[in-house]
């Protein structure tokens, strides 16, 4: 994969399906090239962080969360670019995503604009 296709590739991992696809969906419609994920070990057993250049993770997910799987990614030096995307976030989860690293924290449902323009600021970083 050449590099400017790495500034296209995203990544999306939440473990509601009609969430997953009308992301993946969107983000196609843009022209975005998308890998979808139910789970993080799914998402974990095929990562590839040269190849990817952004992460959007949904926050509750049941094996892994996504402050869980941020945290682990942070701690082998994974630092692409995270939008967290959940239905329930308070100031303390705000807070621990924005010390993990999380580039953005965007509310269920999501605004498309505002979705869209993260993912192209996160691209871009």
């Amino acid at each position: 994969m050449a590099a400017t296709d790495q500034n296209r590739f995203v990544c999306v991992v939440d473990d509601h399906e009609a969430v997953r696809d009308s992301t993946q969906l969107l983000l196609g419609i843009y022209g975005y090239q998308v890998r979808a994920y139910a789970g993080a070990r799914d998402f974990l057993a095929e990562f590839d962080a040269a190849h990817t250049g952004c992460l959007i993770l949904d926050i509750h997910m049941p094996e892994m969360t996504g402050v869980e799987l941020l945290a682990l990614l942070r701690a082998r030096g994974i630092t692409t670019p995270t939008i967290i995307v959940s239905g329930q976030t308070d100031a303390v989860v705000g807070e621990t995503l924005t010390r993990s690293g999380a580039f953005a924290i965007l509310s269920k449902p999501v605004n498309e604009d505002e979705l869209m323009g993260f993912v192209k600021k996160a691209l871009a970083s």
